[in-house]
């Protein structure tokens, strides 16, 4: 995986599987650490309701954090990336990533709340 990633193109949004091809969930946002004299290095993947919120506006962000209680972000860091393409490919267990547990709670608390939504 040495070709140049467009952050936004090639990585937010797309679907992350295990290593056994499992779906995991979406990427939501990633965080990147600024290095002095060089370029940007990708830390960790974000998952879950709070990066997404983010990405709308901070006040959506803060509203998230504040019913989720800011512990729904889940991270995956770059280095349990195996391939980022159409799919971003883990060299971990869905298991070993934590952030199904993000999702069920979205499903569970907010999507399930929503008539029709069964």
């Amino acid at each position: 995986m040495k070709r140049e990633l467009l952050l936004m193109r090639d990585v937010v949004d797309n679907q992350i599987l295990d290593c056994d091809g499992e779906r995991v969930t979406k990427v939501a946002g990633v965080e990147v650490e600024m290095r002095e004299g060089g370029h940007p290095v990708v830390r960790a993947l974000l998952l879950g309701p709070e990066p997404l919120a983010r990405r709308v506006g901070p006040r959506v962000g803060r509203l998230v954090e504040r019913i989720t209680g800011g512990k729904r972000e889940a991270r995956i860091p770059w280095e349990h990336i195996e391939d980022a393409g159409p799919d971003i490919h883990l060299n971990v267990l869905a298991s070993a990533t934590g952030p199904a547990h993000a999702e069920d709670w979205v499903r569970e608390k907010i999507i399930g709340r929503i008539p029709g939504s069964g």
